[in-house]
């Protein structure tokens, strides 16, 4: 009996300090994402989530240990995407189909969580220990997987051979990053489905080789 209700407190102690810790999270991600990572104190992060200041820092030793565990978070998003992109075995178009389809995807559904990353780069820089180092890493992945898809197009004739494909991904990751943001700005006057549909015809559009008309 006594063992048994010692392991239902435990149950009970572990799924309130998950609830509160997903509590900060969230409240965490919201204003960062909202109002700027600088302007957002702890103070702000507990207020929102229901919660005591010292509350957060039972969870958390500070503001920028939440950013980086957010950041891990998007970070394992798109390692996910990447993942089955290489796990399908599909060509490179329709790789990158499925990866615009999955940003579109998540980005209905946790459009912020994508966001963070893009809106934190400049505001943050090097003033946080640990910070810029998570961002470059979330990004040097990004870009090595699309340019090894682009390269992938380039070797099998898919794509134009005069693409650079180191350049043509950056130019990809911005795009993307652009259609997430505007996204997040004008959602109430866009479309999401006709949004990425625009994006992927501009994209593969613009990789493939140009056709060769006969007179």
């Amino acid at each position: 009996m006594l063992a048994d209700l010692a392991s239902s407190n435990r149950r009970s102690n572990q799924e309130r300090r998950e609830q509160s810790t997903e509590q900060v999270l969230s409240s965490a991600l919201g204003l960062f994402v909202s109002q700027g990572y600088s302007s957002t104190s702890i103070e702000d992060i507990a207020r929102n989530a229901g919660l005591t200041k010292g509350a957060v820092y039972f969870y958390f030793k500070g503001k920028s240990a939440l950013l980086l565990e957010l950041i891990a978070q998007s970070a394992g998003l798109y390692g996910q995407v990447f993942t089955r992109m290489r796990a399908s075995g599909a060509l490179a178009a329709e790789q990158l189909e499925l990866f615009k389809d999955w940003a579109a995807e998540v980005g209905a559904q946790n459009n912020a969580l994508l966001l963070l990353p893009i809106l934190t780069y400049t505001e943050i820089g090097i003033r946080e220990v640990g910070v810029e180092k998570a961002l470059n890493d979330l990004y040097d992945r990004y870009h090595e997987e699309i340019e090894r898809v682009i390269c992938l197009g380039q070797n099998n004739g898919e794509f134009s051979a005069e693409l650079f494909p180191r350049e043509q991904a950056a130019i990809l990751v911005a795009l993307t990053d652009g259609m997430l943001l505007e996204w997040f700005r004008r959602r109430k006057h866009l479309s999401g489905g006709q949004l990425i549909q625009s994006v992927k015809t501009l994209i593969i559009g613009g990789l493939q080789k140009p056709r060769v008309e006969f007179i």
